[in-house]
């Protein structure tokens, strides 16, 4: 039968490089406040990094989830895999799903926050461009010889 050590264990190492990758966008937020934009496409390739190690990871939870509620007959949920297994590995796995749900909770927060800081720069970016378009359509941006224009 299969271990619910391996599960608790993907689990566990997922929410680590969840916690990472958190870590590294908060990073990039800053980064993004200073305008460090040579910092900024380093920490692009980092988070990417950390990203595709998230992805591997879910891969392999997704796989030890089908195996192990499969041996178990039971849905794989995790209330169900507790449910079914010993109490003692029962605990450790709702632990463990504990801890990446803390993870993908931390993780969700953060992305709303991004979302909501691009967001806001779309609309500051319109709202600049809208007015260069004014101030440019006026003549005030034009002199003769010269063109502000791209």
């Amino acid at each position: 039968m299969l271990s619910a050590k391996a599960l608790v264990d993907v689990l566990l190492d997922e929410a680590d490089v969840i916690d990472e990758l958190v870590d590294a966008i908060v990073e990039q937020r800053e980064t993004v406040r200073e305008k460090d934009h040579a910092l900024l496409q380093d920490q692009m390739k980092y988070v990417q990094e950390i990203f595709f190690d998230v992805q591997a990871l879910e891969a392999r939870r997704e796989r030890l989830v089908q195996a192990l509620a499969g041996e178990l007959r039971c849905p794989g949920r995790l209330a169900n895999l507790v449910k079914a297994l010993p109490e003692a590995e029962g605990t450790e796995l709702r632990s463990a799903g504990d801890r990446f749900g803390h993870s993908i909770f931390a993780l969700k927060a953060e992305m709303t926050i991004l979302s909501g800081l691009i967001e806001h720069n779309e609309r500051f970016s319109a709202l600049l461009l809208s007015e260069w378009r004014r101030l440019s359509g006026d003549g005030f941006m034009q002199s003769e010889g010269l063109d502000f224009r791209g």
